[in-house]
């Protein structure tokens, strides 16, 4: 079992409400909408869950997994682990269905691709990367396990926002005020353009990434050839809400909705 005492928060399983499975290729699909990968995880749950696990088990099961999926990898060389699923009843939380807190004890992770002991020594950049408070924030603030894992592997977005607030205010977010609902509603509504993000590309995006083939490149947007402009002051939030923005105009609206949530949270907060 791994031992996530050193960090305040465990990501990877927040809350009974949500988790994420980003580092088992969930969103690793063209089609990574919400009802895309909603039906991935129902199929794997669902016809993983007769076998009884021997190793004739896992062939037969890779081989019906595999007829029956119906969407295309988004990154050849990502895995998309085939043993992520829905882990509760109520299909609130996605995770690994050979991890012991699932099986009722017994190990079988080692049937997976990566194995027992990288997936149970990896954490993702938002365990380093992010303060506390950062994670608080988006723990708090979103509900579900699709938002959640877009949002908690999202480095620049979440960064790049409470950096332009804190810049604003003269001092760091402070952990204990997140608990505020009004403070939780107004990241939510945030938090949530990376999924209704009225600019967003509509092809082999994910996140700041863009892919061709078997290669991937962080995407730019040329102010200066476009428009002649120099970078917007939320370029990296931009990028990261895989901002497709065709005219001059439509930055300007897309610098103004992030700038109002910006000052819709400082006011709430201060």
């Amino acid at each position: 079992m791994t031992n996530f005492s050193h960090h305040a928060i465990h990501l990877c399983q927040p809350d009974s409400e949500k988790s994420c499975g980003a580092c088992c290729g969930l969103y690793n699909w063209k089609d990574h909408s919400r009802p895309a990968i909603e039906a991935i995880l129902d199929l794997q749950t669902a016809m993983f869950a007769p076998f009884q696990k021997s190793e004739s088990d896992f062939d037969r099961y890779r081989e019906l997994r595999a007829s029956a999926l119906n969407n295309e990898k988004l990154f050849e060389t990502i895995y998309n682990c085939e043993f992520i699923g829905f882990i509760d009843s109520e299909r609130h939380r996605v995770g690994c269905m050979l991890h012991p807190m699932v099986t009722g004890g017994c190990d079988l992770r080692d049937h997976c691709f990566y194995g027992a002991e990288i997936c149970s020594g990896h954490f993702c950049p938002g365990y380093s990367c992010f303060t506390t408070a950062q994670q608080r924030s988006v723990v708090n603030a979103t509900s579900d396990w699709y938002l959640y894992g877009l949002t908690i592997t999202d480095i620049d977005l979440v960064k790049e926002f409470f950096k332009h607030v804190e810049d604003s205010i003269g001092e760091s977010i402070k952990e204990k005020k997140l608990a505020d609902a009004a403070i939780a509603e107004v990241l939510a509504d945030f938090f949530s353009l990376k999924e209704h993000w009225p600019f967003k590309a509509r092809e082999n995006r994910l996140g700041k990434y863009y892919f061709s083939a078997a290669e991937y490149h962080v995407a730019r947007i040329d102010y200066e050839a476009r428009w002649g402009l120099p970078a917007s002051r939320f370029d990296k939030i931009l990028v990261s809400l895989e901002s497709d923005l065709a005219t001059e105009a439509a930055l300007r609206q897309a610098e103004a909705a992030i700038d109002g949530y910006i000052k819709k949270f400082i006011s709430v907060y201060t």
